[in-house]
């Protein structure tokens, strides 16, 4: 059990395959769960939702405005033959009031993440696939965010990334905690995760080991 709460960034260490793919992927609908609850609690309102059990789309019709950055970016995240506006369009297309697809918004939302996140690109045409890694991550970072969510899930958001461009997804991260978006981390870095959350949830075979204070926690703390 533990508590993710707003306004806070909650990191989770542990080595790569302890469950920490898992628990997001339950927490966002895509993964049944056997016991337990999944416990929103609204900030406006205060109003208490149990998301167990329910799907993605079933999640969002309780306004729980809820983002997740997968660790698999092309299989999960984006589709990778359709191009940047297009998998804007991945969140949005059931919005439509027509048989009609709108692209203007969708076109002004790539235009705005490739010229905020500096994503290198010829232009929002651009099929994904044929993008680097990190402007592949970058895309996706950006359109998550773009949904105003409380509650943003990124799993190794910056694997793979070089050191510019990670810092741009931290400093995105950042100013998501400051908007009072509860943010959940999975990293790989320790120093990272340090200097990153506020708290760190250490995570060991599918189990909570411990939870620590991301300000006084060093490196020895977490192992």
């Amino acid at each position: 059990s533990f508590c993710a709460r707003s306004g806070e960034i909650l990191g989770i260490a542990g080595i790569s395959g302890s469950g920490q793919r898992e628990l997001l992927e339950a927490i966002a609908g895509l993964q049944k769960v056997e016991s337990g609850k999944i416990v929103y609690i609204n900030p406006q309102t205060g109003g208490i939702d149990n998301l167990r059990d329910k799907t993605p789309v079933q999640i969002r019709a309780l306004g729980v405005r809820l983002s997740f950055v997968p660790e698999d970016r092309l299989g999960m995240g984006l589709v990778g033959s359709m191009d940047i506006i297009d998998n804007m369009m991945l969140r949005s297309y059931k919005k439509g009031k027509s048989v009609f697809l709108q692209k203007k918004e969708p076109r002004n939302l790539a235009q705005r993440i490739i010229n905020e996140l500096e994503v290198v690109t010829p232009d929002v045409k651009t099929p994904v696939s044929r993008l680097s890694g990190g402007n592949v991550q970058k895309v996706l970072v950006g359109r998550e965010i773009s949904s105003s969510p409380t509650v943003l899930m990124a799993a190794y958001p910056v694997r793979g990334l070089d050191i510019n461009s990670s810092y741009i997804i931290y400093n995105l991260l950042n100013r998501q905690k400051k908007n009072g978006v509860a943010v959940i981390f999975v990293g790989e870095d320790l120093d990272v995760l340090i200097e990153l959350c506020d708290r760190i949830m250490v995570i060991s075979s599918g189990r909570i080991s411990g939870i620590l204070d991301g300000r006084t926690s060093s490196k020895e703390d977490i192992g």
